[in-house]
């Protein structure tokens, strides 16, 4: 029985990472194109009004997205209105922070006023309007 010994083998000790930067290259675009995607498909019709624009003091305003179909989104999470305050309680983290509400124009104002109900229970005390500037004729 013959072995061979390391001066034999012919093998190259070199990887070759083309292959791997490739299928990363792949994936990257694949997620580049994607991703904007995800953020369309939540379709909400803010009034239009003319309003002073939101202070940006203190700490970063958590915002409420609410669609036409009374979905409460949640940082792209939807989330039960009755499980609002236990969505919202690690969020706040102990401290109180401002709320943005991005409310359809087409939703039922009782919807609002339990939402703010909710928000008001939890202590929330700066609740900011998100709308849209009026069209220039």
């Amino acid at each position: 029985m013959a072995f061979r010994t390391h001066a034999e083998f012919d093998s190259i000790a070199e990887i070759n990472i083309t292959p791997l930067v490739d299928v990363m290259l792949v994936l990257l675009i694949i997620f580049m194109v994607t991703t904007p995607m995800l953020v369309q498909g939540l379709s909400v019709e803010l009034p239009r009004e003319q309003a002073a624009p939101l202070p940006q003091k203190g700490p970063e305003p958590l915002v409420l997205t609410l669609t036409k179909d009374r979905l409460v989104i949640v940082d792209d999470r939807p989330v039960h209105p009755s499980l609002l305050p236990q969505t919202l309680a690690p969020l706040m983290k102990g401290q109180p922070r401002p709320v943005y509400l991005k409310a359809d124009q087409n939703l039922p104002y009782g919807f609002v006023v339990q939402v703010l109900a909710a928000l008001n229970r939890m202590g929330v005390e700066e609740v900011g309007m998100v709308t849209v500037p009026p069209e220039k004729p």
